[in-house]
């Protein structure tokens, strides 16, 4: 690292860290190194530069490396993202690489979360692959499209629009009555009341690899504890949909003429998420809200 006294370097997302593995506080590193707890907050905001002096000291004091603040691991997080971000998926939004960069070195923990997700995004996709050549296979030429495209074929022949789920959605959160922060105990309550349906929110070690279970014998819909709260509340209108709307989804299924049991699953409950979706964003008060509002996106 070059140690010209003149020299200022950005490195606050690093010098937090190697705080952090030294187990300092920001007033404690600050008192080490002879300098102000507030520049010490600014440096690892990244507001100020952190001069070769200081970094000389950082390693004299605490017996550190400065090669601990190179960029090898910035470097390696940028390459990640760039290629999760090659994709095909994403391929409708023009990312800056510098955009990327600043993510990589400033947001270690967020490109990491990334990473998982995106390796979750390509398990998933794999195994609609796999099952979609497990079924051809079995049934042979039965089976002239992958199920899934089918579904999709579907919903694009109706716009992505269901006028009866769209109407009982809306109908349900009439009858409901609830702000957005009410809604979990309204449709927890509803579920319980109407149709003897008990919600459970569950830790993770119970609901291990599984976010939501439905125990048909005991009637209960166990979430995990992962969940956050909307996703809990689409969970529940999720259930709502299939014990309320079952005759809805069923007669929009038959519309669709022949499918076999695995597309006839699959488009049911796509239904049913449509209806929670509805439930949870109602387009008629959301379509008003964005008229009064102008359509101002940031609002």
């Amino acid at each position: 690292m070059p140690g010209e006294s003149g020299k200022k370097l950005f490195v606050g997302p690093r010098f937090r860290r190697i705080r952090q593995q030294l187990g300092l506080s920001q007033t404690q590193i600050a008192e080490g190194l002879g300098i102000s707890p507030s520049y010490i907050n600014l440096i690892e905001r990244n507001q100020r530069p952190v001069t070769a002096q200081i970094l000389l000291r950082l390693a004299e004091t605490y017996d550190l490396d400065l090669r601990d603040l190179a960029t090898a691991d910035e470097d390696r997080f940028f390459a990640e993202l760039n290629e999760i971000f090659s994709d095909p998926l994403f391929r409708q939004i023009d990312l800056p690489k510098q955009e990327l960069r600043d993510l990589a070195e400033l947001c270690p923990g967020v490109t990491h979360a990334l990473q998982r997700l995106y390796a979750a995004y390509t398990e998933a996709r794999r195994g609609e692959t796999l099952v979609a050549a497990q079924m051809a296979d079995r049934e042979g030429s039965q089976f002239d499209a992958n199920p899934i495209e089918r579904v999709r074929d579907l919903i694009e022949a109706n716009r992505n629009y269901f006028p009866e789920l769209e109407t009982t959605a809306e109908n349900l959160r009439d009858e409901l009555n609830v702000p957005t922060e009410g809604l979990f105990t309204a449709l927890a309550a509803r579920l319980r009341e109407k149709h003897s349906i008990v919600c459970r929110v569950m830790p993770v070690d119970v609901m291990r690899e599984t976010l939501r279970r439905f125990d048909r014998h005991r009637r209960q819909l166990l979430i995990s504890e992962l969940v956050d709260s909307s996703g809990r509340n689409f969970q529940l209108a999720l259930q709502i949909g299939f014990v309320e709307c079952g005759a809805a989804i069923d007669a929009i299924v038959s519309r669709a003429g022949a499918l076999d049991d695995t597309a006839r699953r699959l488009y049911r409950i796509t239904l049913a998420n449509y209806f929670a979706a509805a439930a949870m964003m109602p387009y008629q008060a959301f379509h008003s809200a964005a008229e009064a509002l102008s359509y101002d996106v940031h609002v």
